[in-house]
């Protein structure tokens, strides 16, 4: 995992399977508005990036995600944060990217019929695709390390201390 401050948020960048686990933990620290999911195609596999805004101090996180074209599977957080779903839904009809366990993973703008996904870089504007088009190489990858655990909530002034006695 790759953590970095960019602007007033924070931005991790994960490996696929390491994205459930913090989406979990950034839930359980009280990350309940998702602002968006937005898919994009990187040129070498596809991004999945999640942006979330705790509501009670406003702060920010970003989570992004890549996966290869061959299997762009990412897990859903719909049960996360259920409004979601359209935006997962979303990026799999303009991209292809798959949301393991969302429960009605279908086509959101165009018709099930339509067998492209738009938005990929290997099709012209007309759908038709690109004579010669190969994905560019997979950028190395970032050391993974552990991300940090959450930290404890603050006692409110008057409450019991771990000894019994309210101060």
């Amino acid at each position: 995992m790759k953590q970095e401050r960019l602007f007033d948020e924070d931005v991790y960048t994960v490996h696929p399977e390491d994205y459930r686990a913090l989406c979990e933990r950034l839930a359980a620290e009280g990350y309940d508005f998702p602002r968006a999911i937005s898919g994009l195609d990187m040129g070498y596999g596809l991004r999945v990036t999640l942006q979330l805004t705790r509501m009670k101090d406003l702060a920010k996180v970003t989570v992004r995600t890549d996966v290869p074209y061959e299997d762009p599977v990412v897990p859903s957080v719909t049960d996360l944060w259920p409004g979601v779903e359209w935006y997962e839904r979303e990026a799999y009809d303009m991209l292809g990217i798959r949301f393991a366990g969302h429960p009605d993973l279908r086509r959101i703008l165009l018709e099930d019929e339509w067998a492209l996904h738009p938005l990929l870089k290997r099709y012209d504007t007309g759908g038709y695709p690109l004579p010669g088009w190969e994905p560019a190489p997979w950028p190395d990858p970032e050391p993974w390390t552990p991300p940090p655990p959450p930290e404890p909530e603050p006692e409110a002034e008057g409450e019991a201390s771990e000894g019994g006695e309210a101060s």
